[in-house]
C-alpha cells in the first residue's frame, strides 16, 4: 500500500526508457495498484479507551525478573554513517531500530549513538534488567570505569550512557 502515484507507472507499459524496463522487471510480481486508505482518527482514539496500560490484576512478585538483551553496533564510511539498535525481550520478542546518520561520523561515535538509542528504548519500554552486547571493546571498557575518556565528545557520550543506565537499573 502506497500514496505514491504508481498506479499510471504500473498500467501503461508504452512508456520509454527506465520505468518501462522496471515495469517489464516487476510484471512477473503481479503488482497490483490499490489506493492506500486512510485510518481515521476515531479508530485510534477507540484503541487508547479500550487499552488499559496498566493491568492492576498483575501483582508484584519476589522473583527475579529475567534480562533483555541490548545488541548494538554502528558503522561509519566517509560521509556517513549508521547505526542498529536489537532489543530482545527474555520471551524471545525483538525490536529492531536502524539510524543513519549522513554527515561524517567515526565508528566509536556511531556506536555511542547506537547504545544510547538503546538505552533510550528500554527505558521508554521500564525494562529493570539490561545485558548490553557491543563489538566495541573501547565503548564497553569506557563504560565499566576500566578505560578513561580523553576526549571530551566520548566523555560526554559516556556520562549519558552512564545516567541512562542508572533510570533502567533503578
Amino acid at each position: 500500500m502506497t500514496d505514491q502515484p504508481l498506479k499510471r507507472i504500473l498500467h501503461k507499459p508504452d512508456m520509454t526508457g527506465r520505468l518501462a524496463a522496471w515495469t517489464v522487471e516487476l510484471s512477473q510480481f503481479h503488482i497490483e495498484y490499490q489506493r492506500r486508505s486512510a485510518m481515521k482518527s476515531q479508530i485510534l482514539s477507540d484503541f487508547v479507551v479500550e487499552f488499559k496500560f496498566d493491568n492492576p490484576t498483575i501483582k508484584e512478585t519476589s522473583y527475579p525478573q529475567k534480562a533483555w538483551n541490548l545488541y548494538v553496533d554502528g558503522s561509519s564510511t566517509s560521509s556517513s554513517g549508521g547505526a542498529s539498535v536489537i532489543l530482545i525481550s527474555p520471551k524471545g520478542f525483538k525490536i529492531q531500530q536502524n539510524l543513519k546518520f549522513s554527515f561524517p561520523i567515526t565508528k566509536i561515535v556511531a556506536e555511542c549513538e547506537a547504545l544510547l538509542a538503546g538505552l533510550r528504548l528500554a527505558i521508554e519500554l521500564e525494562v529493570k534488567v539490561l545485558e548490553i552486547f557491543g563489538d566495541s571493546q573501547l565503548v564497553a571498557k569506557q563504560l565499566q570505569g576500566e578505560f578513561k575518556a580523553h576526549d571530551a565528545r566520548m566523555s560526554t557520550y559516556l556520562n549519558l550512557a552512564r545516567s541512562l543506565m542508572e533510570k533502567i537499573s533503578s
